[in-house]
C-alpha cells in the first residue's frame, strides 16, 4: 500500500510539472508569434515570471524547435521594484534601478563590472526603451552587492555562463508578471 502511494504521489508530481512545462512551451510560442521578427535566433526564447518569487525558478529557456524546457532558475529583480520577494513596480525610467516588463533581444556578450555579461535591447517603447541606456543586461549575481540587482536580470553564478551562451547574438527574452 505504502509502494503503490509512493507511486500515485509521484506520477501527480510528475503531471503538475509537465502541465506547467507545457504551459511556459505554449507560452513562449506566442511570444515567437508576435515578437518573433525581431529575433536572429528564433529557435530560443527566455521566459521570466516576475508574478513567482525570487527564492524559486522564475526565469526558463524554451527551444521551440524541440518543445522543450533546457535551463530554469533563479533570477533577481532590481532594487527599484521593491525590496520583496516579488516585485511591486516596474520602471523604464533612467535612475530608477526598477525591473522592465516586456520583450528584449540580446545583444552581444562582454566582460565588464559583473563579469561576463550579455547586453539587451528592450523593444517596447513604453516599457523597456531605455534598456541599453540603463545598462540592463544578463549577468551572474556573484559580485553584487545585494540580492537586489540595479534592474538587470542577475542569475545564479552557477547559471550565469550557461544561460547567457545558450541566449546570446539574438534570442529573445520575454519578462512578464
Amino acid at each position: 500500500m505504502k509502494k503503490t502511494l509512493t507511486i500515485i504521489l509521484l506520477c501527480t508530481i510528475n503531471f503538475i510539472v509537465a502541465q506547467n512545462n507545457d504551459e511556459i512551451v505554449k507560452k513562449a510560442k506566442e511570444i515567437e508569434i508576435k515578437w518573433g521578427f525581431k529575433a536572429k535566433n528564433k529557435n530560443i526564447i527566455t521566459l521570466i515570471d516576475f508574478s513567482k518569487s525570487m527564492e524559486e525558478a522564475r526565469l526558463y529557456v524554451v527551444d521551440l524547435k524541440n518543445n522543450e524546457i533546457l535551463l530554469t532558475s533563479n533570477v533577481d529583480h532590481g532594487s527599484g521594484s521593491g525590496t520583496g520577494a516579488t516585485p511591486s513596480l516596474f520602471s523604464n525610467a533612467i535612475g530608477s534601478n526598477a525591473t522592465s516588463l516586456g520583450c528584449y533581444v540580446t545583444l552581444q556578450t562582454y566582460n565588464g563590472m559583473w563579469g561576463y555579461s550579455l547586453k539587451l535591447d528592450g523593444l517596447e517603447n513604453d516599457k523597456n526603451s531605455n534598456a541599453l541606456k540603463r545598462n540592463i543586461v544578463v549577468h551572474s549575481s556573484k559580485r553584487m552587492y545585494s540580492k537586489f540587482s540595479w534592474g538587470c536580470f542577475s542569475v545564479p553564478d552557477c547559471n550565469a555562463n550557461k544561460l547567457i551562451d545558450l541566449i546570446k547574438n539574438g534570442s529573445l527574452i520575454y519578462a512578464y508578471q
